[in-house]
């Protein structure tokens, strides 16, 4: 009986050379290992600290001062910044939307332009982009009771909510043209593009649910399980669902328990 393969490009493993031979570099994948340093950036925990420190401000349980001290500016600078991240980025609605829609929408020039153009998305994803995320938005102007002139409005969250749809469909369209035209791997890579935008720009609930959707792959290997696991406790973690995070954590270390690389079991 032929032996089955798991979809993950890391877990095969190449036997010891008995010469000495050149290093080989390896090739850049489009869905790396959770903890590499080209893992997805979001939810940015470093944000995720300035929203908890803001957060303590705005209850009482850090004064002014000792928070300015902290941050290096005044909070209200502070609530600014993050305000415009997970908005616009200072940017005007349309013009965000724009550039966000360049970055998703398939090419018209044929796949090899659409593969070139994933290539240059990704290697722009940088850290600091702006969110356009209209449910932590709204979370923040509740929880930080942030009323700006620079605010979005909600016509202009809800503005934010359909684009996104728009950008959902592209890439649904891409899973669906994965799986009648490529094989598991692509499809594997189409679904976690979807999990990492719904991590970047949708609730916390949208997100959990597009992981879930990887981790019902067939054939998904135990090194890919943990990689969607340990992104699901990140989003857990930003959102301060601590009960989830603790019981995706749980699965996940039954995972390990299955196998793994050495990378991702450390």
């Amino acid at each position: 009986m032929a032996p089955t393969m798991d979809i993950d490009e890391n877990d095969k493993k190449d036997e010891t050379p008995t010469k000495k031979t050149k290093a080989i570099k390896p090739k850049k994948m489009s869905t790396p290992s959770a903890s590499s340093e080209g893992a997805s950036f979001h939810p940015d925990m470093p944000l995720a600290q300035e929203i908890h420190r803001l957060t303590m401000i705005h209850n009482g349980k850090l004064s002014v001062d000792d928070a300015t001290a902290i941050i290096g500016c005044k909070p209200e600078e502070l609530l600014e910044k993050v305000m415009s991240r997970v908005g616009t980025g200072g940017k005007s609605l349309e013009e965000a939307m724009k550039e966000n829609e360049a970055k998703y929408k398939p090419s018209d020039e044929g796949e090899k332009d659409a593969e070139k153009e994933k290539e240059e998305k990704s290697e722009t994803d940088k850290k600091d982009e702006a969110l356009l995320n209209p449910s932590l938005y709204r979370h923040l102007q509740s929880t930080l009771s942030y009323s700006s002139p620079n605010a979005l409005t909600e016509p202009n969250l809800a503005t934010l909510e359909s684009h996104h749809e728009t950008i959902l469909a592209h890439l649904n369209d891409a899973v669906t043209k994965a799986k009648d035209e490529a094989g598991d791997m692509e499809v594997l890579h189409a679904n976690m593009d979807i999990a990492r935008y719904s991590a970047r720009s949708s609730s916390k609930e949208s997100a959990l649910k597009a992981y879930d959707t990887v981790l019902a792959l067939p054939k998904l290997s135990v090194g890919k399980k943990l990689d969607a696991h340990l992104e699901m406790a990140r989003v857990s973690s930003f959102w301060n669902d601590y009960k989830k995070m603790k019981g995706v954590l749980d699965a996940a270390a039954k995972v390990i328990a299955n196998g793994g690389d050495w990378d991702r079991r450390n």
